[in-house]
């Protein structure tokens, strides 16, 4: 079973139709099924999560969409949640007032780099364990961590050097913004049916080239 896994971008936010989510697409593309794993407002950390689960669940290939690398993972008694940490969560706030204090001192001390070199960790040890269990792994970028590449790269060259960047369908310094570029998007930033074809052909493209199509 192929795993895609990912955030608002993956899941297919803002479509009139889900079925035109690039998962969907790719897996009309592949003749295989795909499980959309995507989910609105996922940070990176619920993705390693989820792609361990799916190698768990014997996993013969995992397509990650990475998200902001600022988006951080909490839980308390009302479930496990991320925010994005110097974003506005006015709602959320004025709902759950014991979690304010904590947004706001996130939002005043995030400190981006941190949170690049977290995000970099991250990919370390999901393409070490995809290795270690002979799955196949492909990643992109929806949003966001791209910029933060372009910003941080030169400080983290250690941990860079333990990436390996041929997997990630076009680079570490493009996303899905790029792709979809002059494309119809939603009101909330989200790529619409056109984009969603345009990820799914990048994806196929990509795993044309490193020969894992028929």
């Amino acid at each position: 079973m192929i795993y895609a896994i990912g955030d608002s971008f993956t899941f297919g936010d803002e479509l009139t139709d889900r079925n035109d989510a690039w998962p969907t697409v790719l897996s009309s593309m592949l003749d295989k099924p795909i499980i959309n794993k995507g989910r609105p407002a996922t940070g990176n950390l619920r993705m390693v999560k989820r792609a361990m689960d799916a190698v768990f669940d014997d996993a013969e290939l995992i397509i990650i969409g990475w998200s902001d690398v600022n988006r951080i993972e909490f839980a308390d008694d009302d479930g496990i949640y991320d925010l994005w940490a110097a974003r506005n969560y006015r709602s959320f706030m004025d709902n759950f007032d014991h979690r304010s204090g904590i947004i706001k001192y996130m939002t005043a001390y995030d400190v981006p780099n941190y949170h690049y070199a977290r995000w970099l960790r991250y990919i370390i040890l999901i393409q070490n364990f995809c290795k270690l269990n002979e799955i196949p792994l492909v990643m992109f970028i929806s949003c966001g961590a791209n910029e933060s590449h372009k910003l941080y790269s030169n400080d983290f060259k250690k941990l860079l050097d333990h990436v390996d960047q041929k997997q990630f369908v076009d680079g570490m310094s493009n996303s899905v913004a790029e792709w979809c570029y002059g494309l119809p998007y939603g009101a909330n930033g989200h790529p619409l049916k056109e984009g969603h074809q345009v990820i799914a052909n990048k994806i196929y493209e990509y795993l044309g080239n490193i020969g894992w199509l028929p």
